[in-house]
């Protein structure tokens, strides 16, 4: 029957995707790394390869976290910064060549005031630069990665597939040099301990571990929304300090307790890595109780992103917002409240980021899908919630549609709503739009989709299922679900899914479909 044969050919075409996904993970594995697409971005990317590892657990061997592992570990720096990013070939030249010019700058203007030893100094580092401006270059200059590295680790020493015997032999290996993986790992342990330590000693917003400058006035985007515009111009970002922080922490609890499980104790780690007694580190290997009171601290944190608007604050903010809007779009957004009924209800959200007073910015995000998926991977709830009311809580913005929320029929939820933010935000945002407000990310999705699955699996609240039903619909709608990232246009008061410019055609992230599928394959047959 035609019904039969329609059934058939999107069967073949859904295999026909998965095999080409599965060519792709293979096309991006090396030796050395995963690399994070093709073309664009090949080559090591840390937090890709993290994350990776992290959604693709369901559907991957153990010795795919141990080489991700290992990967991240060979390159992690002396004061336990995860490398980001290694720039090979051109663009370590390019690199290189910024760098030596702002020395040669240096140079002169020390020569020129007369200050010979600075001069000679920077004359000389110049010099060793141009010497090497092929060598490959490592940037640590992101710092979501250092709080994601204990996250793995704590998942793979865990897993109860892999015997003591071969996690002792991994983690005592020290292969590629600077010890073993062990005392790297403790190295990037000891680095996040330190970061949060001043939160967890006195719990107030600019106490949050933040951003770097980028200059006099501005902060580095350096989390995984990293355009000019990705945190809205904020200092303290959600994603690193209401999720990465808390899980890193209990990361390093469940990885301290497994190293004494496996003969891996107090006196083998003081031997392993000695000069971890100065900080915050040592604390925690030798009173579990001191980092237990740290991660109910840093639980906590997520209350100083909390934003809850009542319907009126909401209806007027809409109007200012959509009144700024090209007229096609106003109308068109215009009629979706209407259809809707919207605003109905009052609107909590976790804004994006703290501005540098630890004030929210009021952007709604994607980024709580990331809880969601670790939350779905642990018993515990972030605030003392309950694991439902916590889970309920961050699905909403997801499924509440645009322009009060996130969610745009036939399309997905978009990364970011600035509606509720200030219009200079709004102009970030359209000056920079890549993860902006007219974007869906296919990243985000994935780890909604894995998130929602499990919480699902675990029976936790029947309205999930709608919730995973509507964003699954929605997302497959577009025709764009494989892509990286995609956005749409309003044309003749309709919204069309358009491919955003930049998307790489096989990508590291994309590749997490294979966990997606394999995790809805289970609920279905449950």
């Amino acid at each position: 029957t035609a019904a039969a044969g329609a059934t058939d050919s999107a069967g073949l075409i859904r295999s026909r995707r998965l095999e080409r996904q599965v060519r792709g993970v293979e096309l991006l594995s090396t030796r050395e790394k995963l690399m994070a697409g093709l073309p664009n971005f090949a080559t090591y990317f840390g937090r890709d390869m993290m994350m990776t590892a992290l959604m693709m657990q369901p559907v991957w061997a153990p010795a795919m976290s141990e080489h991700v592992i290992a990967s991240v570990l060979r390159k992690i720096g002396p004061g336990g910064a995860v490398s980001h990013e290694e720039a090979l070939g051109g663009q370590a030249i390019r690199e290189h060549a910024v760098v030596y010019d702002s020395l040669v700058g240096g140079y002169l203007q020390a020569a020129r005031s007369d200050r010979r030893p600075a001069a000679d100094s920077l004359l000389r580092r110049a010099r060793e630069v141009l010497g090497r401006l092929q060598a490959t270059r490592e940037n640590y200059h992101m710092i979501d990665d250092e709080h994601q590295l204990p996250v793995l680790a704590a998942r793979y020493l865990a897993d109860s597939a892999v015997t003591t015997e071969r996690t002792r032999r991994f983690l005592l290996d020290t292969a590629g040099g600077g010890g073993s993986r062990l005392s790297r790992l403790l190295r990037g342990m000891a680095l996040v301990a330190a970061q949060t330590r001043r939160y967890a000693e006195e719990p107030r917003a600019t106490n949050l571990v933040g951003f770097p400058r980028r200059d006099s006035v501005h902060w580095r985007s350096a989390s995984w929304r990293d355009s000019d515009a990705g945190y809205a111009g904020g200092r303290f970002a959600m994603d690193v300090n209401a999720i990465w922080a808390p899980h890193a922490l209990e990361a390093i609890a469940t990885i301290v307790a497994t190293l004494s499980k496996i003969g891996l104790g107090q006196g083998a780690l003081d031997s392993i890595l000695p000069k971890t007694a100065a900080g915050p580190i040592d604390r925690y290997l030798r009173d579990t109780l001191a980092l237990r009171r740290a991660i109910g601290t840093w639980r906590g944190a997520r209350r100083h992103f909390e934003v809850t608007l009542q319907p009126g604050q909401i209806r007027e903010r809409l109007r200012v917002r959509l009144s700024r809007m090209p007229e096609e779009e106003r109308a068109y957004w215009g009629k979706v409240l209407a259809d809707t009924g919207e605003p109905r209800d009052a609107f909590a959200f976790l804004a994006l980021a703290l501005d540098a007073d630890g004030k929210p910015i009021p952007v709604v995000n994607t980024d709580p899908a990331t809880g969601l998926f670790l939350q779905s991977l642990t018993a515990g709830a972030p605030g003392g919630s309950s694991p439902a009311d916590a889970v309920l809580r961050d699905v909403a913005p997801f499924v509440r549609p645009f322009p009060v929320a996130l969610f745009v029929d036939g399309l997905g939820p978009l990364v970011a709503n600035d509606a509720y933010a200030s219009p200079e935000t709004w102009q970030r945002f359209a000056k920079d739009p890549y993860h902006g407000p007219r974007v869906v990310w296919g990243r985000e999705v994935n780890l909604l989709f894995l998130g929602l699955a499990n919480h699902i699996a675990a029976g936790l609240d029947p309205s999930l299922d709608d919730a995973l039903r509507r964003t699954l619909a929605a997302v497959h709608a577009s025709g764009l679900e494989h892509n990286e990232l995609w956005s749409y246009r309003i044309e003749d008061r309709r919204l069309l899914p358009t491919r955003y410019g930049t998307s790489s055609d096989i990508q590291l992230w994309n590749g997490t479909n294979l966990a997606v599928q394999f995790v809805l394959s289970r609920l279905r047959r449950e």
